[in-house]
């Protein structure tokens, strides 16, 4: 049948029904052994592997924004109330530092209005310190006023002046006189001190990073090209580990991005005119700006430069020998001291023999 010779699945033709079924049943079990039954269930469980894939995607996503923005569990009641506690406490700080800036505001008034006002004599000298020691109003949002800073100052002093004068009425006289004058005193001179240390070791600081800023700008400086000094600033601050330095770098491309490169040397000197390496630079900058010949002058800067720091060293270094010398010369009275201790202890016993022999 269909032109196939089918005589030898009959065994020419005598092979009975029986035998001719169970021929053909091997045939089948057979062919069914071809077959990668494995592989057949491999792709049958494929679009669950695929589901599994995408969900393990999905709880990887939502475990990493989770750990981005700080987001607790929440699905569990616990971490609910936890949020709230946190939502409460963060409110909690935020209305104390308001109630704060209130009380701060209302000192200022109440002072600047009566006879213990400030003068406005020395008001840019206390903001230019302030602003250095980088002193803030609760919450950080910017730096207090002189006007703030004084009042502040002259609210602690009176309530101490009415402290002492109540000690003086009622246990001593001359012992509450004597506490309103040291508090007059120390008042009027401690503020503006602990401002001047703070100002001065922060002034120190980038006295010591100067010359690495310095080196990266030399040769720009040198070639009087139009390469930004802002952009290599920005370079420079990735390299710093001082954060006075980085404070810097920021005053300077902040008035440099504002005012351009000519005008931002006056507001830089300005910010920093205790120090000054920095005040040599903006006005070589400005030469430099104005189209003056200042190439030698800069040259001379990188050398003094390098010669302070050159300085710096080696009086640390000094120090340091210094430190030591004084550590080995203790060393060596303890030493003294303990070969003495044991020297005692030998010529003692020598005594104890010396009289058991007698």
């Amino acid at each position: 049948m269909n032109g196939i010779d089918n005589t030898d699945l009959t065994n020419n033709g005598t092979a009975g029904g029986g035998e001719v079924l169970q021929y053909v049943g091997q045939q089948k079990d057979e062919g069914a052994g071809l077959l990668n039954q494995k592989l057949i269930d491999d792709f049958l469980r494929l679009p669950y592997v695929r589901m599994a894939i995408i969900v393990g995607i999905l709880l990887l996503a939502a475990l990493l924004i989770m750990r981005i923005y700080k987001i607790r569990n929440p699905f569990g009641k616990r971490s609910i109330s936890k949020e709230f506690d946190h939502m409460a406490a963060v409110r909690k700080h935020d209305e104390q530092i308001l109630k704060a800036n209130r009380m701060i505001r209302a000192f200022t008034n109440i002072v600047e209005n009566s006879l213990f006002s400030m003068s406005t004599v020395g008001k840019d000298y206390w903001a230019y310190n302030l602003t250095r020691a980088d002193v803030r109003i609760p919450g950080k949002s910017r730096v207090m006023k002189p006007e703030e800073f004084h009042a502040i100052t002259v609210s602690v002093e009176v309530f101490v002046i009415l402290v002492s004068f109540l000690i003086g009425i009622l246990f001593s006289i001359p012992v509450g006189v004597l506490l309103i004058i040291a508090t007059i005193a120390i008042g009027n001179t401690m503020p503006m001190i602990m401002l001047r240390n703070s100002v001065k070791m922060k002034d120190q600081e980038v006295e010591e990073h100067f010359v690495d800023m310095y080196l990266m700008i030399h040769y720009v400086l040198l070639a009087s090209g139009s390469t930004p000094i802002a952009g290599i600033l920005k370079s420079f601050d990735k390299t710093t580990d001082s954060n006075e330095m980085h404070k810097f770098v920021d005053v300077c491309v902040h008035y440099m991005d504002t005012y351009g490169e000519y005008e931002a040397t006056g507001y830089i000197s300005k910010a920093y005119r205790e120090i000054p390496q920095v005040v040599k630079l903006m006005r070589l900058m400005k030469q430099a700006n104005q189209g003056g010949s200042v190439r030698q002058e800069l040259i001379g800067f990188k050398n003094e430069l390098l010669n302070e720091r050159k300085y710096l060293i080696e009086k640390r270094m000094n120090k340091l020998i210094a430190k030591a010398k004084f550590s080995f010369n203790i060393l060596y009275a303890i030493l003294i001291q303990a070969i003495i201790s044991a020297m005692g202890i030998y010529f003692k016993d020598l005594g104890g023999i010396g009289s058991f022999m007698s």
